[in-house]
């Protein structure tokens, strides 16, 4: 539920499935800790969520524009939000001060799924369809057989 900040820590086994990971788990665990901090509402993270998908930075867009103006109406509703639950005012520039973090953890997380995918593209090529949409663009799936 919104505001529920529990105990949370990050594995640190020598052994555990994710060793190599270490500095992109980090990242994540340290941006959970920051956003829960400033106790979001399920709305404030919900369209906080949709601003940050609704990126017109990425390189594979052809209308960066309509992709702007969608993402400043967001935004719109998101400061609209805020001020509707009397938060802090300073709650929407704290938010948006954590996206460098959030795109650092989007290229670690992009450098170890490609190293990932190098290491194992029979398992790649399996990947859900929606993380492959997400990811494809970034990624080429291509079956190294066919080289």
């Amino acid at each position: 539920a919104a505001g529920q900040c529990g105990a949370v820590t990050s594995p640190s086994s020598p052994l555990s499935p994710t060793s190599g990971c270490d500095d992109l788990i980090g990242a994540v665990f340290e941006l959970g800790r920051t956003l829960c901090r400033l106790q979001l509402s399920d709305e404030e993270l919900a369209l906080f969520t949709a601003a940050v998908l609704l990126s017109p930075d990425r390189p594979w867009l052809t209308e960066s524009k309509k992709v702007q103006k969608l993402q400043d109406k967001i935004y719109v509703a998101l400061q609209h939000e805020i001020q509707k639950k009397h938060s802090a005012e300073d709650k929407l520039s704290k938010m948006v001060s954590k996206l460098p973090l959030m795109k650092t953890i989007c290229n670690l997380h992009l450098d170890k799924l490609e190293f990932f995918r190098l290491l194992h593209p029979e398992t790649a090529m399996n990947f859900p369809p929606l993380y492959k949409e997400v990811f494809n663009s970034e990624l080429q799936y291509s079956d190294p057989r066919e080289s």
